[in-house]
C-alpha cells in the first residue's frame, strides 16, 4: 500500500505544482495586457496634454487647474504601472536592489551592479505549511 501512497502523492504533487505555473502564466498574460493598456492610456494622455499645452500658449490663457488634472491623470497611469512591474517581477522571482534599483532573481544576495544586499524574499506560509507536511508524509 504505502508504494501507491507515493505514487498517488507523487501525482498530486505534480498536479499541484502544474496548476501553480498555469495560474502564474495566467497571471502574468493579464498583468502584461493591463500593461499595455496603460501605455496605451499614457500615450493618449500625452497627446492630450500636449493639445492642451498648444491651445493655451496659442490663445494667451493660463488654466493651471486642468493642467494639474493632466499632469495627475499621468501620475495616476505611471502610478498603476509601477505596481504592475512589482506584480510582474513578484511572479517571475525578481528582487530590485534597493541601491541601484538593477533587477536579478530572488535567490542572488548580493547586486552584481553596484554590491548591495538585495532584500530577502520571505516564503508564503502556506507553501512552508505544504513543504513540512510533504516531509512528514515522506517519513512515513
Amino acid at each position: 500500500m504505502s508504494f501507491f501512497d507515493g505514487v498517488i502523492n507523487t501525482g498530486k504533487n505534480v498536479v499541484s505544482t502544474a496548476g501553480k505555473k498555469t495560474d502564474s502564466a495566467v497571471r502574468l498574460s493579464k498583468l502584461k495586457v493591463k500593461s499595455t493598456q496603460i501605455n496605451n492610456d499614457i500615450r493618449t494622455r500625452y497627446e492630450k496634454l500636449g493639445e492642451f499645452v498648444y491651445q493655451s500658449t496659442k490663445s494667451g490663457e493660463k488654466n493651471e487647474e486642468e493642467l494639474n488634472e493632466h499632469i495627475s491623470g499621468l501620475n495616476n497611469c505611471y502610478s498603476e504601472l509601477e505596481e504592475i512591474s512589482k506584480q510582474v517581477d513578484e511572479l517571475r522571482n525578481i528582487v530590485t536592489c534597493p541601491s541601484c534599483g538593477a533587477k536579478h532573481k530572488d535567490d542572488d544576495t548580493f547586486c552584481s551592479k553596484c554590491g548591495a544586499k538585495l532584500p530577502e524574499k520571505p516564503k508564503p506560509e502556506a507553501e512552508t505549511e505544504t513543504e513540512a507536511e510533504t516531509t512528514d508524509e515522506e517519513s512515513k
